[in-house]
């Protein structure tokens, strides 16, 4: 345990051990509703407004990195570069004495990692695409007039997720709501259209009020 927390905490794993944090949490709150976990395998940003984060989705892109959740394979690429990085660190790295060369190589091989975590990812996300797929097949207008319960703890005009049961499966879909309406988690709802420009269902609470 005390070489584990040594070797996270020092460079050039502690970037990584910072990274694979900040992913924990957000799959953490996410999972108790405070942010809407993007599960659309569709990697759609608006790059006007987020053009540091569509730039990385269209550098993904060129790898094959397609067919999940974008937010999906960002965590697998952290969670690949940080366990490279530590046996990188623990082996090799430690032998060298602290300075110059040792923070220049240590750089250097955050960079490698990086690019070698790629391949790899691509060979982990392959058998998942199918999951995937087969929740992007579903087309919208056979989950309209379905119940659904919702599964964030809001739903508005821009957030909210919602458990849908079809052919005897689980869907989590993105949902939205008319302002006029209020959901919270564990209600239940009325899917009542699909939006295609935002891959979400509109919903309503059930019963019809």
């Amino acid at each position: 345990m005390d070489n584990l927390l040594a070797v996270s905490t020092t460079f050039p794993t502690l970037l990584f051990s910072i990274a694979l944090g900040i992913v924990l949490v957000y799959w953490l709150i996410g999972m108790i509703g405070i942010v809407d976990l993007d599960l659309s395998p569709d990697i759609d940003f608006d790059l006007d407004i987020e053009s540091d984060i569509g730039g990385l989705a269209g550098f993904l892109l060129t790898f094959g990195l397609t067919g999940i959740p974008f937010t999906l394979v960002i965590s697998i690429i952290v969670v690949i570069c940080w366990l490279i990085s530590f046996y990188c660190q623990f082996y090799l790295l430690s032998l060298l004495p602290e300075g110059l060369i040792y923070y220049a190589l240590g750089a250097v091989s955050s960079v490698i990692i990086f690019f070698v975590s790629l391949p790899i990812t691509v060979l982990i996300i392959r058998p998942l695409r199918g999951m995937f797929d087969s929740v992007e097949t579903v087309k919208s207008n056979e989950l309209v007039g379905t119940t659904a319960t919702i599964a964030t703890a809001r739903v508005d005009q821009e957030f909210g997720q919602a458990r849908i049961i079809n052919a005897g499966a689980e869907l989590l879909v993105d949902v939205r709501c008319d302002a006029q309406h209020q959901f919270t988690i564990g209600d239940k709802a009325l899917v009542i259209d699909y939006n295609p420009e935002s891959h979400s269902y509109i919903v309503a609470p059930y019963p019809l009020q």
